[in-house]
């Protein structure tokens, strides 16, 4: 008996406890602190970060040792990490040398600006002398000993590289480019003339190039002068073009990178009297109307023989070029623009390799038609890697010799990434986009349904599984570790006996962490970790955006920063070495203050017999006791964020409700996993959201009579169709949504402007075919035609201008329930486009919401908008939100008797069904 006193007691006080905490409002949105932009010394010694919100209203900057033992904050800061020092600067205008791991600042006047450059491994800083601002001071760090330059009126400093612009005495337009030597401290004069710019830097070849109006200017290092290679008016330079801004050197030091421009058409245009559209037009006219705006085409100097060669031809070419260091640009890859509609036999991808040296171009015959993004120029240049969705196999064209390689035809594994698996546009491989390679391109890394592959492009030696099968039978999804790019550098080349890295994300429980794996040894790859965190899952819109973080590595240094989170876990910054052991860096825990959510991971049969997942949000304070309203909220699948943590906020994607304030505030809210079928997709939805109600309405701490459902986007597609065709739920919001697929199949989308029938045919409505191929799948998918069975009060929200999905469309809905008398609220903003995202905008429509929901889910008193409406006179905004307390509620619509009578009647009817002769 003692101890059943004992265990109620703690329960009492646990309940009050949780009863203290606050719940999320718009005063959470704004004090809430979070952590952003990180970086790591080269040594790996060091960190620093920024925490916002801290102070309320600004920001804290965090300098720290990566073994946690040493801390340094400032407010408001921010600036540079070396190895030995943090460069910032303060509110005076001086620049401040904090010496990482200690407490001594040394603060230089007048110095506001500054640059920190490596040369032969010693850092040097680069800051105008408190002295005289015209005056420059460089600083060995690791000498502490210094040099200074005199009357610079600007520079540029990479890697030993030190140009001074300096102007000339007694001639105030007139400068003087000037190079300096960081060792000696001597200046040479090597250009004199009037208003040097766009001055570009190569310090791997020790060369530089300017322009000074339209002329070109090169200088060499060991050169007496720079020397003019493009004068005014080039004579190889056609069709109207100037030469535009230098960009970059090419990688052998041969070439320098620039561009053509044109003019745009004036606006001035005289209006046509008529235009004609024709069934021949490759472009629609309304496409063909739209501004022409000054238009750039890529193109190239030749140093040696100062010709200026055009590589582009056309507006939208996608350039692919080789990344690898210290190899020569000899040849790029170009996707050609798609012309007209995916249907047009004027459609038809193709691609060429255009000559760096001469600009000629070969067209790939292989590739045409083999759709971008995947199609890969390999780092070295020698081959061009690409796969075939309709043969599902990756291939190689070795640009040498002009051939075409099968590299996977015996394996019997699928390269489609899972979750893209049941659209028609999505039948690429994973990780097409985000390919490693080893040195010189001897191998590259493909990534099938969970493995990776070491594949030859000459397809001498056969793939190997270098992660040995372990993902596929363990259900766990492997990827690189790290970003691709570090800095604009490449970072996807990797040495033949490297360790590599990888995330691994296990679907069924969620769990994540990191393996390793020795190149030259045979076998599974080690487990470094795993556990109920999130770290970087690679699992694209199916995790809450943000959420995914690479792990950040020294540069001389085996240590690494990542960023952890679970869903009681704020996302924080751990240090480690082996990614074994990790020491905590941070401890952001802004939720502790707030009642808070749970997750857990529930499975269940869907009406067609697939199994399901999907994730139950509670609230820190549940009550097993308490009967809870649940709000069903979906797109695609979302049990990939088991662990994520949700940033409070008013709205997300601008059209959905924030999970942690519904539940903060007393709902339960469930995100099911959703499959499709091809031609017929909103049945997908309703077996898994229906499936998913019925599953959640058994739990004995629901309240099955006091279930929602809310979606945006294609979400809202999936809201319109469930209240069309099922009673189950007592309220519904579909925002930014479509209503109709046949009259949006033939709708002009973007303002009026393309057409989207290719999202139809094969995008995320996966009708299969278009409207004539498959007219039952768009009536039997289009909610339009089933409005009479709709027995659920429904809110809907839509933008006056929406790029996606069109409000004429929308209108159908509203116009069809107010015509059937069905309960239903259109809320129309003018701001926003696809969603709110202007700050009364975004108040106006989540308080709106969240007073629907409470209404019908809670029973709470019904806001005035509701039962009365808001004048046209009104701006709207902020307007009605009272709370009735007569007891009033919505009530009957605008039909009389006898039209409601046939309304009623409807309902009986069967749904309507096409059979085709």
């Amino acid at each position: 008996m003692m101890r059943f006193f004992l265990t109620m007691i703690v329960i009492f006080c646990a309940n009050h406890l949780f009863a203290q905490k606050a719940v999320i409002d718009s005063t959470a949105y704004q004090t809430w602190s979070s952590l952003e932009g990180p970086t790591i010394s080269r040594n790996g010694q060091y960190v620093c970060y920024t925490i916002k919100n801290v102070p309320i209203g600004s920001q804290t900057l965090v300098i720290q040792s990566t073994d946690g033992k040493w801390k340094k904050d400032l407010i408001d800061g921010s600036g540079i990490l070396s190895d030995k020092y943090f460069l910032f600067n303060t509110k005076k205008d001086s620049l401040g040398m904090l010496t990482l791991g200690t407490n001594h600042i040394q603060y230089i006047p007048n110095a506001s600006c500054c640059n920190l450059k490596e040369t032969k491994g010693i850092e040097y800083l680069l800051y105008p002398s408190s002295r005289n601002s015209k005056d420059l001071v460089l600083r060995n760090l690791k000498t502490d000993k210094g040099k200074i330059f005199t009357s610079v009126d600007s520079w540029n400093f990479d890697n030993g590289l030190l140009v001074l612009i300096k102007s000339m005495q007694g001639n105030a337009q007139s400068q003087s480019i000037n190079i300096g030597n960081i060792f000696t401290g001597k200046v040479s004069k090597i250009w004199e003339g009037i208003k040097p710019e766009n001055l570009i830097l190569d310090v791997k070849h020790q060369q530089l190039a300017f322009k000074t109006g339209d002329s070109v200017w090169y200088y060499k290092m060991g050169s007496p002068q720079a020397v003019c290679i493009i004068g005014k008016s080039p004579k190889n330079i056609k069709g109207g073009l100037d030469l535009g801004d230098l960009s970059c050197f090419s990688k052998d030091g041969q070439r320098l990178f620039t561009s053509l421009t044109k003019k745009g058409i004036s606006k001035a245009q005289p209006k046509k009297i008529v235009e004609l559209w024709s069934y021949t037009d490759t472009v629609l006219q309304s496409e063909q109307k739209v501004e022409v705006v000054d238009q750039t085409y890529l193109a190239v100097i030749n140093i040696a023989d100062r010709n200026v060669i055009r590589l582009q031809y056309q507006v939208g070419e996608g350039f692919q070029f080789p990344t690898s260091e210290g190899i020569a640009d000899t040849s790029a890859l170009i996707e050609n623009p798609h012309i007209g509609d995916l249907w047009s036999i004027t459609y038809k991808p193709t691609w060429d390799l255009v000559s760096i040296k001469s600009g000629k171009r070969k067209n790939l015959a292989c590739l045409n038609n083999i759709r971008a993004p995947f199609v890969q120029l390999s780092p070295c240049g020698k081959y061009i890697i690409y796969f075939d969705a309709t043969k599902q196999n990756y291939f190689s064209y070795e640009i040498a010799t002009a051939t075409v390689r099968n590299l996977t035809q015996d394996l019997k594994v699928s390269w489609i990434n899972m979750s893209m698996d049941d659209r028609d546009d999505s039948k690429g491989a994973r990780g097409i986009t985000s390919l490693i390679w080893l040195k010189n391109d001897a191998s590259v890394f493909v990534y099938d349904r969970y493995d990776i592959w070491k594949v030859d492009p000459l397809g001498k030696q056969k793939p190997v599984n270098i992660t040995n099968g372990y993902g596929q039978k363990n259900n766990i999804i492997f990827t690189y570790a790290f970003n691709l790019f570090k800095g604009n550098m490449p970072n996807n080349i990797l040495n033949k006996n490297e360790i590599l890295y990888f995330t691994a994300f296990n679907k069924e429980n969620k769990n994540n962490g990191f393996f390793l794996k020795q190149l030259d040894k045979a076998g599974d790859p080690e487990l470094l970790h795993m556990g109920s965190y999130l770290y970087q899952t690679n699992s694209g819109d199916y995790v809450p955006p943000g959420s995914d973080f690479s792990p950040i590595k020294a540069g001389n240094s085996k240590m690494h920063l990542v960023r952890r989170m679970n869903a009681t876990d704020a996302p924080n910054y751990f240090s480690t070495r082996d990614f074994k052991t990790f020491t905590r860096l941070s401890n952001l825990q802004p939720q502790k203050k707030y009642n808070w959510y749970t997750t857990e991971l529930h499975t269940w049969k869907s009406l067609d017999g697939r199994t399901l997942q999907g994730i139950l949000y509670k609230p820190e304070n549940f009550n097993p006791n308490k009967k809870y309203p649940v709000i069903f909220s979906y797109y695609e699948r979302r049990s990939d964020g088991l662990n994520a943590f949700i940033m409070p906020e008013s709205l997300c994607a601008g059209c959905d409700i924030n999970i942690p304030t519904y539940v903060s505030n007393g709902y339960l809210v469930f995100c099911p996993d959703i499959y499709y079928k091809i031609g017929d997709a909103m049945q997908g939805t309703y077996d898994a959201v229906v499936s998913a109600g019925k599953y959640v309405s058994n739990l004995p701490y629901v309240n099955g009579k006091k279930m929602g459902i809310q979606g945006c986007s294609f979400g809202g597609l999936q809201t319109n169709y469930l209240v069309t065709h099922t009673s189950l739920f007592a309220a519904a919001k579909s925002s930014s949504s479509l209503v109709d697929l046949v009259s949006g199949y033939g709708s002009l989308g973007d303002r009026g402007v393309y057409s989207g029938q290719d999202y139809y045919e094969n995008g995320q409505n996966r009708l299969g075919g278009s409207l004539w191929e498959r007219p039952e799948s768009y009536i039997k998918n289009s909610p339009i035609f089933q409005l009479d069975k709709v027995t659920t009060p429904l809110l809907i929200m839509h933008t006056k201008i929406d790029d996606a999905c069109a409000f004429i469309n929308v209108t159908e809905l509203f116009l069809g329930l107010r015509r059937l008398g069905k309960k239903s609220w259109m809320v129309i903003y003018s701001k926003g486009n696809h969603g709110v995202f202007d700050k009364d905008e975004v108040k106006d429509f989540s308080t709106r919401m969240i007073q629907f929901f409470d209404h019908y889910l809670k029973d709470k008193p019904t806001p005035l908008w509701m039962l009365d409406g808001i004048e046209a006179s009104s701006d709207g905004i902020n307007d009605s939100f009272k709370l009735d307390d007569t007891g009033r509620t919505p009530g009957p619509g605008l039909l009389s008797p006898i039209e409601q009578k046939k309304v009623d009647a409807m309902m009986t009817r069967k749904p309507i069904n096409i059979t085709l002769k």
